[in-house]
Parts: C-alpha cells; sequence; structure tokens
C-alpha cells in the first residue's frame, strides 16, 4: 500500500503534464489556421491589430504606433520613424503584400488571439475597472 501511493501521484503528475501539452498542440494547430489579415484585401490607414500595431497605407507596413501620432519631444510617427512634421500625404486604403500578410499574422498568432479576445470580452461585460462595485438594489 505504501509503494502504491507514490506511483498514483507520479500518474496523476504525468496525466496533467501530458494533457497540458496536449492543449498547447490542439491551440498552435487551431491558430496555424486562422488568420487575421489576408494579402490582396484592402485595410484602411491606422487598421489595427492586436499584438502587431497599426496598418500604415502609404507604405502598406503595419507598425507598433499609428500613423501620425504626435508625441512632445519626438514629433509625429510615420512609415516607422518620428518626424518633425506630420505627413500631409492622404492615403486612405490600401493592400498590403503577402509577405507583410504572413508577418502580421504570425506575429499576431505568437500574440495569443485567444488570450486577446478574453481581454476584450471582460472590457465589454464589465469595464475597464471600478473603484466600486454596485451590488443589487444599490
Amino acid at each position: 500500500m505504501e509503494t502504491i501511493v507514490p506511483l498514483i501521484f507520479v500518474g496523476i503528475v504525468v496525466l496533467t503534464i501530458c494533457l497540458g501539452s496536449f492543449g498547447e498542440v490542439r491551440r498552435r494547430r487551431k491558430l496555424a489556421g486562422m488568420t487575421v489579415v489576408s494579402p490582396g484585401v484592402e485595410y484602411p490607414n491606422n487598421h489595427h491589430v492586436m499584438g502587431v500595431g497599426y496598418y500604415h497605407a502609404a507604405s502598406q507596413k503595419w507598425f507598433p504606433q499609428p500613423w501620425n501620432e504626435y508625441r512632445e519631444g519626438r514629433g509625429y510617427y510615420w512609415n516607422g520613424v518620428w518626424s518633425i512634421a506630420p505627413d500631409q500625404r492622404t492615403v486612405s486604403k490600401s493592400a498590403p503584400p503577402a509577405s507583410e500578410a504572413e508577418r502580421v499574422n504570425q506575429e499576431w498568432r505568437n500574440a495569443n488571439p485567444d488570450h486577446a479576445r478574453q481581454f476584450w470580452e471582460t472590457v465589454e461585460h464589465q469595464g475597464f475597472g471600478t473603484a466600486i462595485r454596485r451590488s443589487e438594489g444599490s
């Protein structure tokens, strides 16, 4: 009886590790077939992909900052660099090349879109947080 208890414990630990690994493999397979952007599809300027950044339609790439974002001491961000003046071009939409769409999709998968979805569902239902939670009737 004394030798069975440690064996049962080891078996439970091994089973837990195997189930966790299997779940991760399933998640990766599911994500491998998913995309968030497609080549040949036009996206508007500043189209946001969570975990990747903002689409700059003029350069057909995603960058970490929005197009023409201003920060004091740095200037305006466009096409991956900070500039003294904002970009005055008017670009409403463009289609990213296949290589950029592939890069964005991979970064999005690496950012764990399931986690992002859960975050936004929480925000949608509960907001960004409150100092005091109301109870029924108050």
